[in-house]
């Protein structure tokens, strides 16, 4: 197999991640004179912007390159704050911009990251739906529990044993109590969707099997309530 050069390897990286980027903000730019400013091509071009100043000028231009961008994002969205407030573009395009830089030095890591940061701007309708009616107070009060116990609580405990005979390490202990918790909180989302996906089966199946009722029995049924009432 045909080796290729480190550095076209890298401008390659950038090259993709900037038309994946670019090919999902294009989707979503609009039309009109309230659609986005930066689209396919402005994405394409700010990897090989980053890619291009870290081959040249090495960090400071790098920085320097990002700042620029920043400038031009923040004039974007100070154009079109009125009619979109959101800074996802924005932010995706510095984003790319430094992902272009990047990809000069670790390919592989940069391209990883290029697809997990498309993914998530392609799933934005997904995500909010999943956050705004998927999800419990319960729930997120749960996973910040979880999150707190697995990276907060777990890195300050001391990984040695201790106590009578060195028979206890609280390092292991916790990593126990964790599992048990992420099992638990599994049970309970498949128990919670379980219940959700029957309740909305449940009124629809029930109306589908019940013939519709003559017009003289709905109104026995609302004279028997009221007399009952």
């Amino acid at each position: 197999m045909f080796p290729l050069h480190p550095l076209f390897l890298g401008f390659l990286v950038a090259l993709g991640v900037g038309l994946l980027i670019g090919i999902d903000r294009e989707r979503k730019k609009g039309e009109g004179p309230t659609r986005h400013s930066a689209g396919l091509r402005t994405f394409t071009l700010a990897a090989l912007l980053g890619a291009v100043a870290i081959v040249a000028g090495g960090e400071l231009l790098l920085a320097a390159a990002a700042l620029g961008v920043v400038a031009f994002a923040g004039l974007s969205y100070w154009r079109a704050r009125d009619s979109d407030p959101g800074l996802t573009t924005e932010t995706a395009l510095v984003l790319v911009t430094l992902l272009g830089g990047l990809a000069i030095r670790e390919p592989t890591f940069t391209a990883g990251l290029g697809v997990v940061t498309a993914v998530l701007l392609a799933a934005r309708s997904a995500l909010h739906r999943f956050v705004l009616s998927g999800l419990t107070d319960l729930e997120v009060r749960s996973l910040l529990i979880f999150a707190a116990a697995t990276l907060v609580v777990l890195p300050l405990l001391p990984d040695h044993p201790i106590g009578p005979y060195g028979a206890l390490n609280l390092h292991t202990i916790w990593i126990v109590v964790i599992l048990v918790m992420a099992v638990s909180a599994l049970a309970t989302s498949r128990c919670a969707c379980s219940a959700r996906a029957t309740a909305c089966r449940w009124p629809a199946s029930r109306q589908a099997s019940s013939p519709a009722s003559p017009p003289s029995a709905r109104w026995a049924r609302e004279r028997g309530r009221s007399r009952s009432c």
